[in-house]
């Protein structure tokens, strides 16, 4: 996949460009209380990485989900696409209609094939 193309499908996920002078940084609140989603591009290695943030006060925790590669991200028979929705999805109570729309358009394109 390419950059553009991982960048058009995180937007219709819902995940929104942070700051313009971090182009590479996308963000999504979830439904969890002071919670966030991160995706970060390393343009250098061909990654991104997903992680969940927690912030509180003046402090901040989170986990990272892993590095995903996009040269391979959503190729048939790679599972990272998979993986990285999963990890979405457990981050929400109840996912947004834009993650909800996706996985519906995606599961009618398998059907379809």
């Amino acid at each position: 996949m390419t950059k553009q193309d991982f960048i058009d499908l995180v937007k219709e996920l819902g995940f929104s460009q942070t700051w313009s002078e971090k182009p590479n940084l996308f963000s999504i609140k979830t439904d969890i209380e002071n919670n966030y989603l991160n995706i970060n591009i390393d343009d250098n290695l061909g990654l991104f990485q997903l992680q969940e943030i927690r912030m509180w006060s003046n402090m901040q925790s989170g986990k990272k989900f892993g590095n995903f590669s996009l040269k391979t991200f959503g190729d048939e028979n790679d599972f990272q696409l998979e993986l990285f929705l999963s990890f979405i999805k457990g981050s929400f109570n109840k996912f947004p209609d834009t993650i909800n729309q996706y996985m519906r358009d995606e599961k009618i394109k398998d059907i379809l094939q």
